[in-house]
């Protein structure tokens, strides 16, 4: 399918599937908080502009503001998310730097790459996010806390859907 076609595809679906299944999921009194839509972030390709990734980035959260009634919390931790992912980027790059081919997924860039930039991403979108949730100084450990759970727990979701989702090749 045309690369073209495809990444606003995979973007509409996280986060149709983020509002219809996983806007409500709240697991262990609130320590598990599943944000699937930003994997449609994170598969953005390498070579993606910055100022397009933090556009794509508000474009997402407001969607997921609106339909969760956010009041712009979703808005700001993927764009917090998004200004740090090339530099994150960068961080993780090869030595001879990224082919255009390559992708930011398990099967272009291998399972430890992945987990690493993920991870990483998810920890500053939720450390943000639960910082502000938390709304005073007496909370923000607690928020913190919860951040890296659902990190966590967001990246387990990720690596699984990629694996179930990833094309076996042809066997002869």
């Amino acid at each position: 399918m045309n690369s073209a076609l495809l990444i606003p595809l995979q973007l509409a679906l996280t986060c149709a599937l983020q509002i219809l299944f996983f806007q409500n999921m709240a697991f262990w009194d609130g320590w598990g908080i599943l944000t699937f839509h930003l994997l449609g972030i994170l598969l953005l390709p390498l070579n993606t502009r910055p100022v397009l990734l933090l556009l794509v980035s508000g474009t997402v959260g407001a969607t997921i503001d609106i339909f969760a009634f956010g009041g712009g919390l979703f808005t700001s931790s993927a764009v917090a998310m998004a200004l740090v992912l090339p530099f994150i980027d960068r961080l993780l790059a090869p030595r001879e730097g990224y082919e255009v081919t390559d992708e930011p997924n398990i099967k272009s860039m291998g399972v430890q790459w992945f987990s690493i930039r993920t991870i990483a991403a998810l920890a500053v979108h939720n450390l943000w996010m639960f910082s502000m949730e938390a709304g005073r100084w007496g909370l923000v450990l607690v928020g913190w806390g919860k951040a890296i759970t659902s990190s966590l727990i967001c990246w387990l979701l990720f690596v699984v859907v990629l694996q179930l989702a990833q094309s076996k090749g042809k066997k002869r």
